[in-house]
């Protein structure tokens, strides 16, 4: 993007390196991943580093080779693999620091080849792959891939955020929706703390450009320590001429010197033919790209200098005048000489023939000169300014020693807590000042084995823990009692043996939840507020999704009633009802009722004819909706109680349309309770199959829910799939499909994107956390607590039956989830919520009909 409105800072730092070599690293510490590597580590043939497979740093991402016409095109060997991202949004490679023995600053570098390997290479010069790249959660640059031949690197000067124990960095690669983002390797080299001054805790640098000045090679490791990358420049003018010095055991680093440009550098210069023609050196581009936003950026120029020739030097004199632009002025003077950095505001310059004129150094003799100026190496590098607001150290420490212990492969990558949208799932965050730290952790259903790891200890804003259903045994320990701020664990479905620690159960604020089936684990010294949930005790198998479906439409109504109501309930449910496709002839059928009666264990005195049926719905007049077994109508019986009336379309009179409207039959004439609709007959007219139910005037729990009502009227109808039967997990899947329909304001079903189960998951799977939930919400949620209710969800669908919790489970979870939704509201201050409330809910599909 252009700069036109922006004003650049120009800061020159000046070596002039005469006295005093600094010490070179003793330990490498470097980090060399080869992204993509299937094989073995290696050391790399031309510059003798060692490179490793990307596996330990990343879960996520495809593995791929480039394509084989390619591969004599790759600069180095770490070239011929890459690592893709076609989903997830954002993937991080987290790089440990620890092995730079207490060095916090370094230079990060990220190389890029596409080598076709997806096949899309020929069309990358018309519609180039571009997506993003952080560091930590800084944004760093735009990668723009338009040459599957070409190899692109991309370095910066950072400081890694320091932790609790150790300091760490990551390297994010982010979809901006213009291709998939890959990566060929990553390379991380230790630097020491005074290198560079101007990369700091709050800002990166990022490279522009390194020039090698008057050389006619490439280098980096091991002639520079440090593996910057030299190159001979691109650029260049007709004045300059190339000088290099024969002998340079005369080269030494001044004391001051911040950069330890390389002695093999620093061997070779530009400069003119005389003191009357200045040494002009243009940094420009063909396009200044995308980097940090205008206001925040800075370009640092390092101009660097050793005259080399001291014996020429002793007899004549070089001195000369540093301009940028046309006002600031450095002085060169032959002696050690360190200057404060001066600010020179201006704008880059944009030329006819495209490119962009970043800055124009000036070297300009003096009149008491004898010798030319000269230049020996110059790096441009940009602002990369970090705001200061991440997770807390401690907490990121604690979390990613829970990662690696449990081997957690969610999308645990990056900040913990930011960005928002990619929140590491199963946490919630709150921000204190600067910081995030994590007060609610969610690890329920994760195969969890083991101990309870003491990190868990070390969240101190933990307020919720949630270890339940893992395979975690052992003993509890102690040190979950020193997390003052838990008002809630939940320890059950797992394999603890002896008793709990007695400050946990005698804590009045606790909420403690634990399995019973061994016996009690506090041994009587619990509270009257502890849950004891034994795993051979289930609630009726009806009443308990009832409640369950309470809990969520309360987290659904909290969120809603936050806004006023803008119409009324008539209003909402008529707009939303469609008209019946479907129309009747209302013409009585000659034909006779088809052979179910064996099959339908109700009283006769329930059953109705076609032609009562015609007179009941007043000839099917009045629609009220459509669902898969067909069309309902509304309907009156002689005592004036109206019933909803629903009729078959001819297409469910076949296979499983039979099945259902038994399974319907049999298992509501079964159960009776006040929250479910009573079933009161049925028709068995071969072509007019029906199910006659009390009439719910005030509409559905979908109705009220999108209606903004918190008093709700409950129509719980079992689908069924697979055996047509009503049992409690064919109970659970069909509950499970409520939840998703509920969060995501969708029908289960739509045309061309699937069942609405597939699509959930498929969102979890790409890490699309605010395109799960319905977006009328505007966010004002708990997204703690609507992560509760879509993990428990996604159980509740899986394929094996015996894989699906209970009911009693899945209620105790959407307590957790009322619970945080209920909190967000009596404490507005610490809201966790993502934005506000679209009050125009009216919905453009009907209620399903069932």
């Amino acid at each position: 993007m252009g700069f036109s409105a922006a004003q650049l800072v120009f800061f020159s730092v000046l070596a002039l390196l005469l006295v005093n070599v600094h010490a070179e690293p003793t330990s490498l510490g470097f980090v060399s991943i080869d992204c993509g590597l299937s094989g073995r580590p290696y050391v790399d043939e031309i510059t003798n580093i060692s490179y490793v497979s990307d596996d330990a740093y990343i879960a996520t991402g495809e593995k791929h080779e480039i394509s084989s016409e390619y591969r004599n095109l790759a600069l180095y060997r770490s070239g011929l693999s890459l690592r893709s991202f076609p989903s997830g949004g954002r993937n991080c490679y987290a790089v440990a620091a620890a092995a730079a023995r207490g060095r916090s600053k370094y230079l990060v570098r990220a190389w890029f080849m596409h080598g076709d390997y997806d096949g899309g290479g020929g069309s990358l010069a018309s519609t180039p792959v571009r997506f993003d790249l952080y560091i930590g959660l800084a944004f760093w640059f735009e990668m723009t891939v338009s040459d599957a031949a070409t190899t692109y690197a991309f370095e910066a000067i950072t400081v890694a955020a320091a932790g609790g124990s150790s300091s760490s960095l990551s390297v994010c690669l982010v979809d901006n929706g213009h291709g998939t983002p890959f990566v060929s390797s990553l390379e991380v080299r230790p630097m020491s703390s005074d290198m560079y001054p101007d990369a700091v805790a709050n800002q990166s640098l990022g490279l522009f450009t390194r020039g090698n000045m008057g050389a006619s090679y490439f280098l980096r490791y091991p002639e520079d320590p440090y593996d910057r990358l030299w190159w001979t420049p691109s650029y260049g003018a007709s004045s300059w001429l190339n000088v290099s010095a024969r002998d340079t055991s005369s080269i030494s680093y001044a004391q001051t010197d911040h950069i330890r440009v390389p002695v093999a550098v620093l061997r070779t210069a530009i400069t003119t033919a005389n003191t009357s023609v200045p040494l002009v050196v243009n940094t420009y581009s063909t396009s200044i790209g995308r980097v940090p936003p205008p206001a925040d950026a800075a370009y640092f120029h390092f101009l660097h200098f050793a005259d080399f020739d001291q014996q020429q030097q002793q007899r004549q004199k070089r001195r000369f005048d540093i301009y940028y632009g046309s006002s600031t002025r450095y002085v060169y003077r032959n002696e050690p000489v360190q200057l404060n950095p001066i600010h020179n505001r201006t704008t880059p310059s944009y030329y006819a023939s495209g490119a962009y004129s970043l800055s124009n150094v000036s070297l300009v003799a003096t009149n008491g000169s004898v010798l030319p100026p000269l230049l020996n190496a110059m790096e441009v590098y940009y602002s990369i300014p970090h705001d200061g607001i991440a997770t807390a150290p401690h907490d990121v420490d604690a979390i990613m020693a829970i990662k690696t212990e449990y081997q957690v492969k969610k999308n645990w990558m990056g900040d913990p807590c930011l960005p928002k949208e990619f929140i590491w799932t199963g946490l919630q965050c709150r921000r204190e000042g600067t910081e995030y730290k994590i007060i609610s952790l969610d690890l329920s259903y994760s195969n969890l084995n083991g101990a309870i790891s003491a990190d868990f200890s070390l969240l101190q804003s933990l307020q919720s823990l949630n270890l339940s259903h893992n395979n975690l045994s052992g003993s509890v320990p102690d040190s979950l009692t020193n997390l003052s701020s838990l008002i809630l664990i939940d320890l059950s479905g797992n394999h603890f043996n002896g008793t709990l620690p007695e400050a946990l159960c005698t804590k009045s604020s606790l909420n403690l939840r634990y399995d019973t089936s061994n016996g009690d684990p506090c041994n009587g010294m619990k509270s009257p507020k502890k849950k004891n949930i034994s795993v051979r005790t289930l609630t009726v198998a009806i009443v308990t999704p009832v409640v369950a479906v309470l809990l969520v439409s309360a987290v659904l109504i909290l969120c809603f009633c936050k806004k006023k109501r803008k119409q009324n309930v008539t209003e909402g449910l008529v707009q939303q009802y469609s008209p019946c496709s479907i129309q009747p002839t209302g013409t009585p059928d000659s034909g006779s009722h088809v052979d179910l009666k064996d099959h339908i264990q109700m009283a006769d005195d329930h059953e109705f004819t076609y032609e009562e049926l015609v007179r009941i719905t007043n000839n099917f007049s009045d629609c009220i909706g459509e669902g898969g077994f067909g069309p309902v109508y509304r309907g009156q019986l002689q005592d004036s109680v109206q019933v909803a009336v629903k009729k078959s379309s001819r297409a469910s009179l076949h296979g499983q349309g039979i099945r259902e409207f038994l399974a319907d039959i049999n298992s509501l004439q079964t159960v009776h309770h006040r929250h479910l609709v009573l079933l009161i007959g049925y028709c068995t007219n071969r072509d007019h199959l029906a199910l006659i139910y009390e009439y719910m005037p005030n509409g559905s729990l979908f109705d009220h829910i999108r209606a903004k009502y918190s008093k709700l009227t409950m129509p719980l109808f079992s689908r069924y799939y697979f055996s047509s039967r009503l049992t409690m997990r064919s109970d659970v899947f069909s509950f499970g499909v409520v939840l998703l329909e509920t969060v995501t304001g969708e029908p289960p079903i739509m045309p061309g994107v699937g069942h609405v189960v597939q699509r959930v998951k498929q969102k979890v799977s790409d890490g699309d956390i605010s395109g799960i939930v319905d977006p009328r919400l505007k966010g004002a949620y708990d997204m703690g607590s609507v992560w509760k209710v879509v993990d428990i969800a996604l159980l509740c669908t899986r394929e094996v039956s015996d894989d699906r919790p209970t009911m009693t489970e899945v209620v105790e979870h959407l307590k957790d989830a009322f619970a945080l939704e209920e909190a967000r509201h009596i404490d507005p201050i610490n809201d966790n919520s993502q934005g506000n409330i679209n009050t125009d809910l009216s919905a453009n599909w009907g209620p399903s009909a069932r």
